[in-house]
């Protein structure tokens, strides 16, 4: 019995010994830090005050007093060695970080604080301050240290006001102020590293913690849009807040700031879309309430790579212009009364040619072979000189494969030989106010070493082929 508690008692000293050295291997060394997603421990050393602390790990020394009422630490002097202080992510110092172009189509331009500028392309630097713009028809989409998504539609312009991290946390600390056009922002989770990102306007500030939202500038007025998540808008001056969670959006103005309205669902197409002579066509099934309809084209199913977007005011008919045949992705959406734009849907979407037979009752004549030399071909037809035509030039009579493809004022079109082959020619005019009418006959050219073949003759309608199915 005795051997027996003997045993025992060595048992438990191990044990009680054990357990004390267990803690002292995780006791902190004074000065040491622990990180943690919502902010660090700080073990205070020797000298060591409150304002010491927050001078050395906060954005200001005033913020000792919020370190004492957290840590409960009523004299800013005589801290203990080794007290653990919290601190929380919010109060502590950001570095710079950068941002990099992941998809970009058209032309994109970054402006640095100096006033340098150059020409934005897959892989370029975002950094704090820089000026993005956006010409016609083009897009950019920049990828955030934090796996966050950055989307700039064509005529935009944007900038980074605030591209930062906190020191130890690595908490994002995002701002942008949208000037003209919009932003699509897909913003990864924010709640537990207590990261911040926000979307300034000259009237608006849409601030969020993990959502995907749009906010577009347009006539002095911001429309927010949430698509996932929730976002608190309020005015750029005041203390008003709106907070607009998933399928809703608000309209701003420079004094009020309006109330969340429902966004309008998702269109569908009522039919197969279609390329036509370099347009992609896109009929949509009607929306109640919706008297407008966008749609956006990329290359991928998350819409990181938009190549061409289109719009209409009324009807249900969308086109989208310098688009080849091929397969894509359209992201379809309807726009209310309000201004606000719905929430998306996004579909695969094959694109074929189906051309439209010209009749022998065109008033548009075909080209012909004005002139030609070794370097240089010259088309021209009749009508008046002083309108606008569209020229163009293909390898086939479908005109799926183009060659030329211009607008010009006058009844001649110059444009660089051609390799030898066939070729097929036609002519549309453009009207004042933009609108085209039909396209000739096309006019087939064979081009050789030393002569151009043109017989004059163009193609009827029933010696033409449709790459339609």
């Amino acid at each position: 019995m005795r051997i027996a508690l003997d045993h025992l008692r060595k048992i438990l000293t191990a044990l009680f010994f054990g357990a004390v050295v267990l803690s002292a291997s995780h006791a902190q060394t004074p000065g040491s830090i622990t990180v943690l997603p919502s902010g660090i421990i700080y073990h205070a050393q020797a000298g060591d005050t409150l304002m010491s602390i927050a001078s050395a790990y906060t954005t200001r020394i005033a913020n000792w007093t919020t370190l004492g009422s957290l840590n409960n630490i009523a004299k800013d002097k005589g801290i203990p060695i080794g007290t653990p202080i919290t601190i929380p992510a919010d109060l502590l110092q950001d570095e710079p970080v950068e941002g990099k172009v992941i998809a970009r189509t058209g032309t994109v331009t970054g402006t640095l604080a100096d006033g340098t500028s150059g020409v934005l392309n897959i892989g370029s630097r975002i950094v704090e301050g820089m000026q993005i713009t956006t010409a016609a028809n083009s897009f950019l989409t920049i990828g955030l240290p934090d796996q966050s998504r950055v989307s700039l539609p064509s005529n935009s312009n944007v900038r980074m006001t605030t591209l930062r991290k906190t020191r130890y946390t690595a908490s994002p600390r995002v701002e942008m102020m949208v000037q003209r056009g919009r932003v699509v922002s897909r913003v990864s989770p924010l709640e537990t590293n207590k990261g911040s990102y926000k979307v300034r306007t000259p009237v608006s500030v849409a601030g969020v913690r993990g959502t995907e939202f749009r906010v577009r500038v347009n006539d002095k007025q911001v429309a927010t849009e949430v698509l996932d998540g929730r976002v608190i808008a309020s005015l750029a001056q005041g203390s008003e807040q709106r907070s607009l969670p998933r399928a809703k959006g608000n309209i701003t103005s420079r004094n009020k700031l309006g109330p969340a309205v429902d966004l309008l669902p998702p269109p569908q197409l009522a039919s197969t879309p279609y390329r036509d002579d370099t347009q992609a066509h896109f009929a949509l099934a009607p929306i109640t309430n919706a008297v407008g309809y966008h749609i956006e084209l990329g290359t991928d199913a998350e819409m990181l790579n938009v190549i061409g977007e289109g719009c209409s005011d009324s009807a249900e008919t969308v086109t989208i212009d310098n688009i080849a045949v091929g397969t894509y992705f359209a992201r379809l959406t309807a726009f209310d009364a309000n201004g606000l734009e719905g929430m998306p849907r996004v579909l695969e979407v094959n694109l074929r040619q189906r051309s439209k037979p010209v009749g022998p009752s065109s008033k548009q004549s075909a080209p012909t072979v004005a002139t030609s030399n070794p370097q240089e071909l010259v088309l021209q037809w009749q009508g008046p000189t002083t309108d606008r035509y569209n020229i163009q030039v293909a390898r086939d009579s479908d005109f799926s494969w183009l060659t030329y493809n211009a607008q010009v004022i006058g009844t001649q079109a110059r444009f660089p030989r051609p390799a030898f082959g066939t070729y097929f020619a036609r002519v549309q005019k453009i009207g004042m106010d933009g609108s085209s009418g039909g396209f000739s006959p096309a006019q087939a050219l064979i081009v050789t070493d030393q002569w151009i073949i043109n017989d004059g003759h163009p193609l009827q309608p029933k010696q033409t082929t449709s790459a339609a199915r």
